[in-house]
């Protein structure tokens, strides 16, 4: 079977079905691959089951279409036909793909209420623990904390194990339940202990010692944490500055702040050094040290200057460090030191998602001027839009609609402003579900619709397909339906691949 109105010219398509025919032009087989898997994807979760197989299958390399029939079989699930489901599995001949196919459906079965199918596909796999886990964190997610601790215990290996332990604690514990928070840190320190790998085993402690601190063990919590700590010591052939971060900043919040300064003296990596110093700052500033907050995030900062950039790999190390601390300034409210910590970063990109957490922040804290202040130090247009839209919802967070449809206005006069295509169509499809969200659903039907006529435009067929894609998506989450004008433009644009 075809996707629907695929064959016939005089039909009325459909965004995915106008996707598929511009994808099908494509040359490069990866890049048409990708697309068609999404396509197929996208068919499934709008309940088009049988055109979301015929798209997989059209798929022209054989490992991506095993792994489109993986997705599409999950989704079977999600869409209430699990049999369908089952056949698709079937159709998979590697042994990876198939692995990865009953990992995804034993985790819709999950969501979808069927513990016991659940498990049982899990099992249906040679190594079962990693799956189950997935299944455990999913329960966790969904409340389902009964189900989850019973998984959990199901697990043979521990450091797939303890992390849903952990996560079952840290539920319990933001729900009030801290003497079922402590029971389940029981078992998770009993997992730990049979971890085998130093990477993993000493970041779980921490993590353990984090959680018991935050229940009122603080005892307990430094005992942990020092016996983290001197597995440090203990253990060989690891890299010890990937998890000495996380212990300084456990020790700082416990306030033995000598020992946290211990622990970053021994960092020989100067990037995680600096990662250390921050977490140290952040726990002196929550315990009313100001100054020494300031103090250790002026060192950091001293390491960015300093450190050369050796390659893609460091230059990305450096930028997250330098977004971390322009965070932490903001945080304590130093937004000058924060925006010269900006300055320091190569990438533009990385500047303006940095600015835009800053603005967010800003909003959070009370000061809107300074929200906005912010965020007009980002000059693109497109960038600026987007971080427009997160202060709109930062603002609805905090029940202030009047700035909320204020912002949205403003960005929307700027998305309109934006010269590329492909971008001025994302940032109007972003505003448009918000536009719905705030009762302004006639004019979303018109940024959207505005939207498509901009997409037409795109030169590049790769992301005029995708961005179709997410066209859809969009008119779906604002409860809209695309009419006779929407079918002339994609007809229009079909017309022209011919």
């Amino acid at each position: 079977m075809q996707p629907e109105f695929a064959e016939d010219d005089n039909a009325r398509r459909g965004f995915l079905d106008s996707a598929l025919e511009i994808a099908r032009t494509i040359d490069n087989l990866e890049g048409r691959s990708e697309l068609q898997s999404l396509i197929a994807f996208k068919y499934a979760e709008s309940g088009q089951l049988d055109s979301a197989v015929d798209v997989a299958e059209s798929i022209g390399d054989s490992y991506q279409r095993e792994q489109a029939l993986a997705g599409v079989a999950a989704r079977c699930i999600r869409a209430g036909d699990a049999d369908y489901a089952d056949e698709l599995a079937d159709m998979i001949e590697d042994d990876g793909v198939y692995a990865m196919a009953a990992e995804e459906m034993a985790v819709a079965y999950a969501e979808s209420g069927a513990a016991d199918k659940s498990i049982e596909v899990a099992h249906s796999v040679g190594e079962s623990a990693p799956i189950l886990s997935r299944i455990g964190l999913a329960y966790v997610a969904r409340g389902q904390t009964d189900q989850a601790l019973e998984v959990a215990r199901s697990i043979d290996y521990a450091d797939l194990k303890a992390p849903v332990l952990v996560e079952l604690a840290a539920r319990a514990h933001s729900e009030g339940r801290d003497d079922e928070a402590l029971e389940r840190l029981q078992e998770a320190i009993q997992a730990a202990n049979e971890i085998e790998f130093p990477e993993q085993q000493i970041p779980t402690l921490a993590t353990i010692a984090a959680l018991n601190q935050k229940c009122g063990q603080e005892e307990e919590a430094r005992q942990i944490l020092e016996r983290a700590y001197r597995l440090c010591d203990e253990s060989e052939g690891f890299d010890k500055d990937s998890v000495l971060p996380q212990i300084a900043g456990a020790f700082a919040e416990l306030r033995r702040y000598d020992q946290a300064d211990q622990v970053v003296q021994e960092i020989k990596a100067p990037f995680q050094c600096a990662d250390a110093s921050v977490k140290v700052a952040s726990a002196c500033y929550q315990a009313g040290d100001i100054d020494k907050a300031l103090a250790l995030l002026a060192e950091a900062v001293e390491i960015a200057r300093d450190e050369k950039i050796y390659g893609e790999q460091t230059m990305i190390m450096r930028e997250n460090m330098l977004n971390a601390l322009a965070i932490a300034y903001a945080t304590v409210n130093h937004y000058d030191e924060s925006l010269q910590v900006i300055e320091l970063m190569v990438s533009l990109g990385q500047q303006n998602l940095t600015l835009t957490e800053i603005s967010k922040l800003c909003v959070t804290s009370g000061n809107n001027n300074r929200a906005f202040e912010v965020s007009e130090l980002i000059k693109d247009n497109y960038a600026r839009v987007l971080c427009e839209l997160e202060l709109v919802d930062a603002f609805i967070a905090s029940e202030q609609l009047e700035s909320a449809d204020h912002t949205l206005s403003e960005g929307l006069t700027r998305a309109t402003e934006i010269e590329m295509p492909y971008q001025k169509a994302q940032a109007l499809m972003q505003i448009a579900p918000r536009l719905a969200r705030r009762e302004q659903t006639p004019k979303a039907a018109e940024v959207l619709f505005e939207a498509l006529t901009t997409l037409a435009l795109i030169k590049d067929s790769h992301l005029q397909s995708l961005a179709l894609i997410y066209l859809g998506d969009k008119y779906r989450e604002s409860k809209l339906e695309a009419g006779e004008r929407e079918q002339t433009i994609l007809e229009a644009m079909i017309i022209k691949l011919e």
